[in-house]
């Protein structure tokens, strides 16, 4: 009987359990979705947050939902946040962000507190893109994208399907740059966002924020982002144009092509007083188009063009080194990372209590070998069609 007692009490104990509500469950309704989160900071230190809001609400007879940039401030992040809190009925609901912008002052002034309050919100996800401007995000953030007034939380996502495959720039979500921040050998990176003043005002998604640890050092140019990518691995689209003489008869070909499928090697060598670094590339590349009045092409215009190819891609390599070492004097290449990867001991032992002072004379020796795939295909000009 004493026995049985337990078990029914046990049995109840598990069911109550079972029926239990979400302690933290809203309505629909009752909640303001924030797509875009912006963080700037004033001219007395203060934080301004800014958020792009759908109420879900009714707001008339038709029901429906609304979208506006709502702006609070404070002298923490949680006091910005709170005072935000109080302009909307609505309970402010993180978890649907997808982007937190925030402004080169705030980056340049605040940065660790930022990353600290964004990384230990619970409400907002570490998938959240993280970009930086040197405009102010709450302009931004009231923009419209696009002929239907897109989201600028949801831009982003169409954005960098783009970026990332030409190499301009590419997505670096809060728990990558987290994690840059906390590994050895490793800085961390992130895209920049503008406004295009060419006409029309428009959001432009282009180069690449670097930093040295908390410190934001500059900003890369889209040929140097390009070269970035390709050393860090991402799986670019580039497309490059060549303009060559032919040796033998003298006329001038051009033509464009699309790089694709970048195998890059990075292999460190010890036992010197500096380690030396070698990075070496294989790329494919498609002929687009061609123009000139050659005839056929031949397999001699086709060397020249892998040439000039080649020639192109290591620029852009080098300009991302010499910018890392000399300029910004910054390891946002993830030298230091590869070679504890490959001499741990090494690393350990000497270098690594050294390392920022030891980076910029490290020797760098690049190689890029490009091979044209349809090297087979007659292509008649566009004179001659």
């Amino acid at each position: 009987m004493k026995y049985s007692k337990c078990i029914r009490l046990i049995i109840s104990i598990v069911i109550l359990t079972a029926c239990t509500g979400c302690w933290d469950y809203m309505e629909y309704e009752s909640i303001a979705l924030v797509h875009a989160i912006g963080i700037d900071i004033d001219k007395n230190g203060e934080f301004l947050l800014s958020c792009e809001i759908i109420r879900t609400q009714k707001q008339d007879k038709g029901g429906g939902e609304s979208k506006e940039v709502i702006l609070g401030k404070g002298k923490t992040m949680l006091e910005a946040f709170s005072n935000l809190q109080t302009m909307v009925s609505e309970e402010l609901f993180l978890g649907y962000a997808a982007a937190v912008i925030i402004s080169e002052d705030a980056a340049k002034q605040q940065l660790k507190n930022i990353i600290d309050y964004l990384f230990i919100t619970p409400s907002i996800r570490e998938s959240v893109f993280l970009v930086f401007t040197k405009e102010k995000p709450e302009k931004i953030l009231n923009m419209s994208v696009g002929k239907t007034g897109l989201l600028i939380g949801e831009a982003f996502k169409d954005f960098f399907k783009v970026t990332s495959r030409v190499g301009v720039s590419f997505p670096i979500r809060l728990r990558e740059f987290n994690k840059m921040l906390m590994t050895e050998g490793v800085e961390p990176i992130a895209p920049l966002i503008k406004t295009n003043r060419d006409g029309d005002e428009k959001l432009q998604l282009s180069d690449m924020v670097v930093f040295k640890g908390y410190n934001l050092v500059g900003v890369l140019n889209g040929n140097e982002s390009k070269g970035l990518a390709r050393i860090v691995n991402k799986n670019i689209q580039e497309i490059l144009p060549v303009s060559i003489t032919v040796p033998d008869t003298g006329a001038s070909v051009a033509a464009v092509f699309r790089l694709q499928e970048d195998k890059l090697k990075i292999k460190i060598k010890t036992g010197h007083k500096v380690p030396e670094v070698f990075i070496s590339t294989k790329v494919n590349a498609t002929m687009l188009q061609f123009g000139g009045n050659t005839g056929a092409i031949t397999q001699e215009i086709l060397n020249a063009c892998e040439k000039d190819l080649e020639g192109k891609v290591e620029k852009e390599l080098e300009a991302t080194i010499t910018k890392a070492q000399k300029e910004f004097k910054s390891d946002f290449l993830g030298i230091g990372l590869n070679f504890y990867q490959q001499h741990r001991k090494e690393w350990r032992g000497k270098f690594k209590p050294e390392w920022d002072e030891v980076f910029p004379e490290v020797p760098f020796h690049v190689d890029v070998k490009i091979r044209i795939l349809n090297s087979g295909t007659k292509v008649i000009p566009l004179s001659e069609q």
